[in-house]
């Protein structure tokens, strides 16, 4: 598995983003429900830490998602 195989990246990307997406809804909703001490404190952090893993990984497979879509969508037209 690489990032020339376009089944691994796209997996990839996809998770990013849906770590990005339930970490960032949980750090979110911990603000405004959540009461404001320790631990609270600390699932805020670890949201935080989790959407920045989640974000990388998109940066990291962004462009061979973006190469393999590119080829798709010009292969079609």
């Amino acid at each position: 598995m690489g990032f020339t195989d376009p089944f691994f990246t796209s997996l990839s990307f996809l998770t990013g983003l849906f770590i990005c997406a339930m970490s960032g809804t949980l750090a979110v909703l911990t603000f405004l429900l959540g009461p404001n001490d320790t631990k609270a404190n600390f699932v805020v952090t670890m949201s935080l830490i989790a959407f920045g893993f989640g974000a990388a990984t998109m940066r990291v497979t962004f462009e061979p998602v973006r190469a393999c879509l590119v080829g798709i969508i010009s292969s079609l037209l």
